[in-house]
């Protein structure tokens, strides 16, 4: 991947190649098939990672909090599902490009499309970091693919740090 950019005229463009693209989109689909099934109540998902993905609005009062949750879950569902989905549209819109090293995915974002990527990108990491041990109280898991999901998670940082720059010079804010 190169780090997103400006072109003239304000686009935010980035290029994927194409083992990037098939893992990403695989990642995207995976996130809307959990929260799918979160909505649906067939929810048989580790507890730490919907905490992460649903945190408490208040954290001094759990009942507050599940009712809270209760009256928003669905909405909050349905917002991250339309981001993942924003994503998805955005490589199925992408144009195709032929190096020499293979195909190159040219996707092109304006401030709408950002907005679905920086919150499917927030997610995705969440899950990750959430496998991974950080922030949390549990221990990481550990396995033959925690070397994969770390590098996955700063991947991901990566590529959502290079995506708020890009955002910040379009809207010339100055870090």
């Amino acid at each position: 991947m190169r780090a997103f950019g400006v072109a003239t005229g304000g686009e935010i463009l980035a290029e994927f190649e194409s083992q990037e693209v098939m893992m990403f989109t695989d990642l995207v689909q995976q996130i809307i098939s959990l929260l799918v099934r979160v909505k649906e109540g067939e929810a048989d998902i580790d507890g730490a990672v919907l905490s992460r993905l649903f945190p408490d609005a208040y954290t001094d009062d759990p009942e507050a909090s599940d009712e809270f949750r209760r009256f928003t879950i669905d909405d909050l569902i349905d917002r991250k599902i339309e981001n993942a989905q924003g994503v998805l549209e955005s490589f199925d819109k992408a144009g195709v490009r032929t190096t020499v090293d293979g195909d190159v995915t040219l996707v092109r974002l304006d401030r709408e499309y950002s907005m679905y990527w920086l919150g499917t990108l927030t997610d995705l990491r969440l899950v990750l970091a959430t496998n991974l041990g950080i922030g949390t109280e549990a221990p990481a898991v550990d396995g033959a693919d925690t070397e994969y999901v770390q590098s996955l998670y700063e991947w991901f940082g990566f590529t959502q740090g290079s995506l708020i720059e890009a955002l910040e010079e379009v809207e010339g804010i100055s870090g």
